[in-house]
C-alpha cells in the first residue's frame, strides 16, 4: 500500500474487518473488541516501548520483569496518582513459578496490608535478630500472653490455648505431655488426667485424675477424684447402686498378702477407697453367686470389731438375686468406716470416706488434734500424745500422752497424763495400769509420783459421805500445804483420834522401825519413837522409855514417882536435902572457885572479871574478857567493842545463821533474807564476791545451784547450775 500523508475525520464511526478495529459513534476505540466499553478496549496484549501515562490504570493481571512503584510512578513513568489492580482483588505475580516479587522501601503507602512488629536488632553477636514490639499470636488475632496460641483474651478466665510469658511461666489448658518436669511447680496443676511421679505442693486443685507415686502435700488438696476412690455425686436424697462380686485379690488390693485371698470388687474395681456424701444412700448389690459367703458390712476399725449400724439396711440372702445392703450417710455419721465382710474373712475390702462433719468414732492420732468444737459421744479409745477437749464422756479413756479436759466422766482410764477442769471417774482409774482393780491405781516401772500443788496452798482431803456423789465428804482429814507460809497440816476435822501406825500388814520380822523426826538439812533424827514405845530425843536407838540426850528445861512442876538418880552428879539415889545457900538463898561465894553442871539465869550476870567458857581460866588475858575458843555461846544480843550497833565488827572463822532467819548489816530490822542495803559508809557501800582463779574455782566443794563467784582469770561474775555460767 502507498504511503498517504492525510489527515481522517469520522463522524459516525469507522470499522476494520469487523472486529479487528473499531470506532464506534461516542468515540470509544475497541481493538479485537466489537463492541469497545472504554476509551481504549483492547482484547488482547498491548506493547510498547515508550511511556504510558494515564491517571488511573485498571489490570486485572500484570506480568513485569520489574516492577517499580515511586509515589506516583511506575518503571521510571509517571502513571497517575496510584495504582489499582483487579477489581475487586488482583494479584501481582512473578513471570516464573518459585521466584520472589521483593517490594523496596518501607511500604506505609500499601494499603490494607498486614503490618509487623518485628524489629531488627544487632545485639554484636555476628548476626541480626528480631523481636516482636508486642505480644505474639497464633490461631489468635488477640494475644494476651506474650506468645499466645490459641485461647480466648482472659487472662483470669484462660482456656482452650497456651499462654508464655516474659518471665517464662506457661499457661496450658490441654493436655501437657513431657519425657521430665524439672524444678518447682509454683501454683496449681490443674489438669484432667496427669501422671508425675513425684508432687510436692502447698496447693493441689485437680478436676480430673491424677496417677502419683509419691504425694507429698503440706496445704490443701481439693479434688473430686483419685485413681481407686469413687466418687459419688447425684442428688441428696437419692440412691446409688454399687454391684458387688467377690474374686481373689492381686498385688493392687490395699491388703494384699493380709487377711483372706479374696477380696471385694466394686463396679469391677478392685477393693477401692470409697468416697460418700452425707444425704445420700448407698446401695452394695451382691446379688452376684460370688457374694455368698462374704455378707458386706460396716465397721469403725479396719480389723472389723466395732459394727457400725446406724443407717443400714440388709435386704435378702448375700450370692441371691435381689440381696443388698445399703447405708444412708448422715451429717454425724462416722467420717471414716471400713466395709468388711461380716463372715470372718478379714481385711477384703477398704475405707469409706464419708464427708461427714459431726462425728468421729474411731480417731487414732500420734500427732496433736486442734478442732474448734467436738460433739457426740466418743465410742472406743482415745490414743494421743497431746489432746484438748471440752468433754470426755467415755467408758475407757486411753490416753499415753497429755489430755486437757474441761469435764472428765468415764468408768475406766488409763491415762498418762491428764488436764481436766472436772473429771467425774465412775469405776476406776490407772496411771500406767492397764487393769486397776481399785478406785485409782498409779504405778511406774522406775519412781511414781503424784503431785498435788495450788498456787496459794493445797490440800488432800479424805473422809465419810452418807449423801449423793456431790462434794467430797461430810466428815473429813486434810493433809494440807501452805495454810501458812512454808507449813504442813495433818487435821483430823471430826471428833476422832489421830493414830499412827506401824509394822499393820502381813509381815513378819523382828525390830520393826520406828516413828521419826528427822532434819532434812542434816538427815539427823531429832527424835526416834521405837516400837517398843521408847522415846528418844536426839537419840534414835533410845534404851529407856525416855531418852534424853542434851539439857532439859522444865518451866513447870516436875514430879519423880520412885527414885531420882542423877548420874555424874553429887546426887545418886534416894531422897535428897539441898543446903540453904541452895535452898531459897542467893549464892554468894567471893572466894575461891564454884562448879556448875549447868547454870540457868533468868535475869543478869555480873563477872568483873574474865570468862572462860570450854577452856582454861588461864587464858583469860586481860579484864573482863570472853574466851569461848573451845566451845561456843548462845546469847539474845552482844556488843563487841562498843555500846552502839553500827560499828565495824571483825569475825574470823565460820558464821552460822539458823535457817528461817533474816541476817542484815547495816540494819536493825532486815527485811530479806540477806539486806546489805545500807552496809559500810556510803561512799564505800559496795560488796566484794569471792574472788578465785579458774584453776581455783574448778576445785570448790559443796557446790549448790546459785552458788556464785568473781572468777578472776575471766574477769566475770559466774554462777553454779550444774556447771558453771556467767551472768553476761
Amino acid at each position: 500500500m502507498a504511503n498517504i500523508k492525510k489527515s481522517f475525520n469520522f463522524r459516525s464511526g469507522v470499522q476494520v474487518d469487523d472486529d479487528n478495529f473499531v470506532v464506534n459513534s461516542n468515540g470509544l476505540v475497541g481493538i479485537g473488541s466489537t463492541i469497545p466499553t472504554t476509551h481504549l478496549d483492547v482484547a488482547g496484549n498491548i506493547k510498547t516501548t515508550g511511556n504510558v501515562t494515564g491517571e488511573q490504570a485498571n489490570f486485572s493481571t500484570i506480568t513485569a520483569t520489574t516492577l517499580n512503584v515511586e509515589n506516583t510512578s511506575v518503571s521510571g513513568s509517571t502513571s497517575g496518582s496510584g495504582v489499582k489492580i483487579g477489581s475487586p482483588v488482583g494479584v501481582i505475580t512473578a513471570e516464573n513459578v518459585g521466584e520472589t516479587v521483593t517490594y523496596y522501601g518501607d511500604g506505609q503507602h500499601l494499603d490494607n496490608l498486614p503490618t509487623s512488629q518485628w524489629i531488627d536488632k544487632d545485639a554484636g553477636l555476628g548476626y541480626i535478630s528480631i523481636y516482636a514490639a508486642g505480644n505474639v499470636g497464633v490461631s489468635t488475632d488477640d494475644p494476651r500472653h506474650v506468645f499466645q496460641v490459641g485461647g480466648n483474651n482472659d487472662i483470669n478466665a484462660f482456656e482452650k490455648g497456651v499462654g508464655i510469658n516474659s518471665e517464662g511461666g506457661i499457661v496450658a489448658t490441654g493436655v501437657v505431655t513431657a519425657t521430665t518436669f524439672k524444678g518447682n511447680v509454683t501454683g496449681d496443676i490443674t489438669s484432667s488426667e496427669s501422671t508425675i511421679t513425684q508432687v510436692k505442693s502447698t496447693n493441689v486443685h485437680n478436676t480430673g485424675i491424677v496417677t502419683t507415686s509419691d504425694l507429698h502435700v503440706t496445704g490443701i488438696v481439693t479434688t473430686p477424684a483419685i485413681e481407686g476412690v469413687t466418687l459419688v455425686s447425684y442428688p441428696h436424697g437419692s440412691v446409688k447402686t454399687l454391684v458387688v462380686t467377690v474374686d481373689a485379690k492381686t498385688s493392687d488390693h490395699r491388703y494384699s498378702g493380709q487377711g483372706n485371698a479374696n477380696g471385694y470388687f466394686i463396679d469391677g474395681k478392685e477393693s477401692p477407697v470409697l468416697s460418700f456424701t452425707p444425704g445420700r444412700t448407698y446401695r452394695f448389690d451382691q446379688s452376684d453367686s460370688s457374694n455368698a459367703s462374704y455378707p458386706l458390712r460396716f465397721y469403725y476399725d479396719e480389723a472389723g470389731t466395732k459394727a457400725f449400724t446406724d443407717g443400714l439396711n440388709v435386704s435378702g440372702t448375700e450370692g441371691n438375686a435381689g440381696a443388698y445392703t445399703e447405708i444412708t450417710i448422715r451429717e454425724d455419721s462416722a467420717q471414716e468406716l471400713y466395709y468388711l465382710s461380716a463372715s470372718g474373712a478379714t481385711l477384703v475390702g477398704n475405707v469409706i470416706i464419708t464427708n461427714a462433719t459431726a462425728k468421729i468414732n474411731n480417731l487414732h492420732s500420734v500427732g496433736v488434734i486442734t478442732a474448734t468444737e467436738f460433739k457426740g459421744n466418743i465410742i472406743g479409745n482415745i490414743t494421743s500424745n497431746t489432746s484438748t477437749f471440752t468433754r470426755v464422756d467415755t467408758t475407757n479413756l486411753e490416753a499415753t500422752g497429755i489430755g486437757t479436759v474441761a469435764d472428765l466422766e468415764s468408768d475406766r482410764s488409763v491415762i498418762g497424763i491428764v488436764t481436766a477442769t472436772k473429771a467425774h471417774i465412775t469405776d476406776t482409774l490407772g496411771v500406767g495400769v492397764n487393769n486397776p482393780t481399785r478406785a485409782i491405781e498409779v504405778y511406774s516401772a522406775g519412781i511414781s509420783t503424784v503431785d498435788i500443788v495450788g498456787k496459794e496452798n493445797a490440800t488432800i482431803s479424805i473422809g465419810q459421805n452418807q449423801n449423793s456423789l456431790t462434794g467430797i465428804a461430810e466428815s473429813t482429814a486434810k493433809i494440807r500445804f501452805g495454810s501458812q507460809d512454808k507449813t504442813f497440816d495433818l487435821i483430823n476435822g471430826d471428833l476422832g483420834d489421830f493414830n499412827s501406825y506401824i509394822h499393820s500388814g502381813n509381815f513378819s520380822g523382828i525390830n520393826t522401825g520406828g516413828f521419826n523426826w528427822i532434819y532434812g538439812k542434816t538427815n539427823v533424827k531429832l527424835m526416834t519413837l521405837s516400837y517398843k514405845g521408847h522415846l528418844g530425843i536426839n537419840k534414835s536407838d533410845p534404851e529407856v522409855q525416855l531418852d534424853v540426850v542434851g539439857h532439859s528445861t522444865f518451866t513447870g512442876s516436875v514430879r519423880v514417882i520412885g527414885d531420882l538418880e542423877i548420874d555424874g552428879g553429887n546426887l545418886i539415889g534416894g531422897n535428897a536435902s539441898l543446903p540453904a545457900i541452895i535452898d531459897a538463898s542467893d549464892i554468894n561465894r567471893p572466894s575461891g572457885i564454884s562448879t556448875f553442871g549447868d547454870i540457868d539465869v533468868n535475869n543478869i550476870i555480873e563477872i568483873t572479871n574474865g570468862v572462860a567458857i570450854g577452856t582454861a581460866r588461864e587464858n583469860i588475858w586481860n579484864a573482863t574478857a570472853l574466851d569461848a575458843q573451845k566451845s561456843t555461846g548462845l546469847f539474845a544480843g552482844v556488843g563487841i567493842g562498843t555500846t552502839f550497833t553500827h560499828v565495824d565488827n571483825t569475825i574470823n572463822g565460820h558464821v552460822s545463821v539458823l535457817p528461817e532467819s533474816n541476817v542484815g548489816i547495816g540494819t536493825t530490822v532486815a527485811t530479806c533474807a540477806l539486806d546489805f542495803a545500807f552496809a559500810g559508809i556510803p561512799n564505800m557501800r559496795h560488796m566484794k564476791l569471792p574472788r578465785v582463779t579458774t584453776t581455783e574455782r574448778n576445785n570448790l566443794v559443796y557446790l549448790e545451784p546459785g552458788s556464785i563467784i568473781w572468777n578472776s582469770t575471766d574477769g566475770e561474775i559466774q554462777y553454779w547450775n550444774s556447771g558453771w555460767n556467767s551472768l553476761t
